[in-house]
């Protein structure tokens, strides 16, 4: 609309000029400028209109009067193209002069003026969209510029006062309408900038703290449960090794100390891990209430009183402890070794990872925190480089954290042993996961269940999966389960959209390991061009190629998880 004024006002001032040269100026010349002069009034006025109702936020392009309103617009441009011919709204003397037609008045006046009005009636029959100053404003406005049309139509009719009224109106609009509007929008935008802020810097100190929590409850489940661990250790191997009766009692009593300092342990784990309840905070037991609540012969049901004997085909098979305290070494070889088995240590996962290189192992026991590299990362390398496919990796580590079990499943983990550990816990998991010389019976055994499971699951390669987990077919559902619940999409595209790379690599690393752990051939070759695609730091494809890659694993997920309750419900 500014443009417009501003347009027609240069154009008023040029027929203006052009009028007062006369015969001097070539009759084309003038019938072009006088006619733009009154169209661009027209079409000012008309984009009054769309300015009132765009203001209150009305849909005007659906509405009766906007097809009215355009209609007529339609008429006026007949009537200004057959003026050229006719000269029905004005024509030029032999002396240059202006003379008025027939339709001058309703061409020149009314139209403009039939706007304004609607405009005006607009604004009338709307109040409660306009603040009181406003209303004021405009109906002052609305009168002002009806009384200069009316002096130029009827008194002065050669005063150039159309334009100079639009200008004065365009003015008004803008101090009563836009600038306040603007102020208030200009604020609003500087609260929400300043709230966002806030937000952000919540969030932040939320994570890290969150973080910092679970850094904390980790570092504490290792440091308590690792001594606990050897006094429990050792004080199994005394029983299982002396008849002394006063020996034997005095290590019962031993053991039933760090049994209860444990379980208190683990009561303020549990305390500090968990969210407060509606009903408050949890009350925390205190020593004296566990010793009252709990019997005695609870903290010695694991007491063996003779030595275990060794397993079957034991002097064939290889077992690596990694685990960066020495009490805990020494207990696992000691427990281990009588059983037969050839038990070897390192102390961080780098040199697990060397000693895997040297030997192949049966079974490793694998610590989580440590010095130099972790489990978790010992075991991604040991993947990646196909090290020990086969071999089953049990995690041994102090962090009991709920939850912690599944993830460490998910990471590849055959199984989860927590400290202290019992011999007869470290016998289980031997019996279960160490291979036997009946190997091959028991495979005929049990592969009908496997074939079943492929017949079902004709999306994964069953066969991959069934090496990996040691023909285990309940932890291979189990592990199908928690793939199949596991949601990475937003973690991976927050990391992407974050320019987050690494991260975002981490992420496919670990896709295209469970992937693979389950037999998700088609999503492991998508998960490798991801990760291809990430190192090349082709990031629009990558951007691009990571909704199909989810959008795969969510059908896959959703093709296991009803073929699972089918079978469940079978």
């Amino acid at each position: 609309m500014a443009y417009l004024v501003f347009l027609g006002t240069v154009i008023d001032i040029v027929d203006a000029v052009l009028i007062s040269i006369g015969a001097g100026v070539p009759i084309a010349i003038k019938y072009l400028v006088n006619t733009l002069n009154y169209v661009l009034a027209t079409i000012g006025a008309y984009q009054f209109i769309r300015y009132v109702i765009a203001y209150v936020g009305d849909k005007y392009n659906k509405t009766t009067g906007a097809f009215i309103n355009k209609v007529l617009l339609g008429i006026y441009a007949v009537i200004i193209i057959q003026n050229i011919f006719t000269g029905t709204v004005f024509y030029y003397l032999d002396n240059g002069q202006p003379k008025a037609g027939a339709l001058f008045m309703m061409i020149v006046y009314a139209y403009p003026l039939y706007y304004i009005l609607y405009g005006g009636v607009f604004i009338l029959s709307h109040p409660e969209s306009y603040a009181k100053k406003m209303k004021y404003a405009l109906v002052g406005t609305f009168f002002f510029m009806i009384g200069l049309y009316a002096l130029q139509m009827f008194v002065y009719r050669s005063l150039l006062v159309t334009y100079f009224a639009a200008s004065l109106a365009i003015l008004v609009m803008f101090l009563t309408l836009e600038t306040p509007d603007y102020a208030k929008l200009q604020k609003t935008l500087e609260e929400l900038s300043i709230s966002k802020r806030e937000l952000e810097a919540s969030n932040i100190r939320a994570t890290e703290g969150s973080r910092a929590k679970t850094r904390f409850l980790a570092q504490m489940s290792n440091d308590i449960r690792t001594p606990v661990n050897a006094i429990m250790g050792y004080s199994n191997l005394i029983l299982a090794d002396t008849n002394e009766e006063a020996t034997r009692e005095y290590t019962r009593r031993v053991k039933i100390s760090a049994k209860r300092l444990l379980t208190f342990f683990e009561n303020v784990l549990n305390y500090v891990s968990e969210e407060t309840d509606e009903n408050g905070p949890r009350r925390l037991p205190s020593m004296a209430e566990l010793i009252e609540r709990g019997d005695e012969l609870e903290y010695l049901e694991d007491e063996s009183s003779e030595r275990s004997i060794g397993l079957s085909g034991a002097p064939e098979i290889r077992i690596l402890v990694v685990d960066d305290t020495p009490l805990n070494l020494d207990l696992m070889v000691r427990m281990i070794s009588p059983m037969g088995f050839t038990v070897d240590t390192a102390t961080d996962g780098e040199k697990a990872i060397l000693q895997v290189r040297k030997f192949r192992y049966d079974l490793i026991f694998m610590d989580h925190l440590m010095p130099v590299m972790d489990g978790v990362e010992a075991l991604k390398i040991l993947r990646n480089e196909r090290l020990c496919d086969i071999t089953p990796v049990i995690m041994l580590t102090a962090n009991a954290i709920t939850g912690e079990e599944e993830k460490y499943l998910n990471e590849g983990f055959a199984a989860y042993l927590t400290k202290p550990f019992t011999e007869d816990k470290v016998r289980e998991v031997l019996k279960k996961y160490l291979p036997k010389k009946d190997a091959k019976a028991r495979d005929d055994m049990d592969i009908s269940a496997w074939e079943n499971l492929q017949e079902k699951l004709p999306m994964l390669r069953v066969a991959n999966a069934r090496e990996y987990l040691l023909h285990d077919t309940a932890l291979y559902k189990k592990i199908l389960i928690s793939y199949s619940e596991e949601d990475v999409s937003s973690d991976l595209s927050l990391a992407v959209r974050g320019g987050n790379y690494e991260e975002a690599i981490a992420i496919i690393m670990s896709e295209i390991h469970k992937a693979k752990l389950i037999g998700a051939e088609s999503l492991v070759k998508m998960a490798e061009k991801l990760e291809l695609l990430c190192r090349k730091k082709e990031f629009e494809l990558l951007r691009e190629r990571i909704g199909t890659f989810i959008a795969e694993k969510n059908a896959l997920s959703e093709s296991i998880i009803t073929q699972l309750q089918v079978e469940k419900g079978e």
